[in-house]
Formats: C-alpha cells, sequence, structure tokens
C-alpha cells in the first residue's frame, strides 16, 4: 500500500509541474505577442487578441492546477 501512496504522490506532482508550466508558457507567450506580436509576422490588429487568448489560457491553467488539488485532497480522505 505504501508503493501505491508514492505513486500517487508523485503522479500529483507531476500534474502540478505540468499545468504550472503550461500555465507560464501561457503567459510568455501572451508577453510576447503583445510586445513583438508584429515583428513575428502578425498583424497589428491580431496582436491584441492573439495575446488576451493567451491570457486567458494561461488563467484558465492556473484555475486548473488549484482545482486539481482540491479534488485530489478530497480524495485522500
Amino acid at each position: 500500500m505504501d508503493t501505491i501512496g508514492r505513486e500517487r504522490e508523485r503522479s500529483r506532482k507531476f500534474v502540478q509541474v505540468v499545468f504550472a508550466v503550461l500555465a507560464l508558457l501561457s503567459l510568455i507567450a501572451a508577453l510576447a505577442v503583445s510586445t513583438r506580436g508584429v515583428d513575428l509576422g502578425l498583424p497589428e490588429a491580431s496582436t491584441y487578441p492573439i495575446a488576451l487568448a493567451f491570457l486567458i489560457v494561461g488563467a484558465v491553467d492556473t484555475v486548473l492546477l488549484f482545482a486539481w488539488e482540491h479534488i485530489a485532497q478530497r480524495t485522500e480522505l
């Protein structure tokens, strides 16, 4: 049973890292598009919606990280 607990904890840590990295990458992409979108070849009118979309994805990833933690704590009880 101890092995299952260790695997579950390792799996939970992996999910935390994945969601955190995805959120961070989305925020970095939003910043890159908003500041250098035209330099990247995007039309000037498109940089704001694209940056906003990346920002929303980063926020949703963060919310999912906290929701996953809440669900994981409930299942441990």
